[in-house]
């Protein structure tokens, strides 16, 4: 886990250390909970096309065009 720190205004301060003390939690799980959610599939996309790139890279001659591939994907979900 990597430490960071980020400025939030009083008003939402007080808000999340209240809903923390409810929860039972820290304001700092909170948020990474809140940014899991808001970005967490966007996170997953962006590791997943950088596996697919290093897997190009180490075999480009892997690649298909993209009408093969675009045609692949409407026969598995049609099929």
């Amino acid at each position: 886990m990597k430490k960071t720190m980020v400025y939030i205004n009083e008003e939402t301060h007080r808000g999340l250390k209240k809903l923390a003390f409810e929860k039972d939690t820290s304001i700092a799980e909170l948020i990474r909970k809140a940014i899991d959610i808001v970005y967490g599939e966007d996170i997953e996309d962006i590791k997943d096309m950088e596996e697919e790139l290093a897997r190009y890279q180490r075999q480009p001659n892997s690649a298909i065009e993209l009408e093969e591939y675009l045609s692949s994907k409407r026969a598995s979900v049609s099929g």
